[in-house]
């Protein structure tokens, strides 16, 4: 994954927080009950973690340069937070994680962004 590709992913994951790419997922109650308290911890996604709905390789790009990719993880950033104020009670299935309401995003995010940031070396 290049620099522009995980920001990119960034972004799609941000869509499905912000309830513009719906995944059609099911999370087992189970699974959730197994996953989610690690959002309440310190610990971090570990380096060459792979979730299984992802494709094995990077998508292709969808913006033709780097700061058009940056803009657009900007505007979901947003979307994500506004969505979130406009319904306090919101909560999305996350493909992973089962359903989370907006405090359990966050976490989630900050873990996610954490992760990519350092494969760059940005954190």
């Amino acid at each position: 994954m290049n620099a522009q590709q995980m920001i990119e992913h960034l972004s799609a994951v941000t869509k499905i927080a912000n309830g513009n790419w719906d995944v059609d997922v099911f999370v087992s109650d189970e699974k959730t009950a197994r996953r989610k308290p690690f959002l309440d911890t310190e610990n971090e996604l570990q380096p060459g973690f792979k979730s299984s709905f992802l494709a094995h390789e990077p998508n292709a790009l969808t913006f033709s340069t780097i700061d058009l990719a940056i803009d657009d993880l900007i505007h979901q950033i947003k979307r994500f937070v506004q969505v979130f104020e406009d319904d306090k009670n919101r909560t999305i299935v996350h493909p992973f994680f089962g359903t989370l309401d907006f405090e359990y995003w966050k976490k989630f995010q900050v873990k996610h962004f954490t992760h990519h940031f350092k494969q760059f070396s940005l954190v």
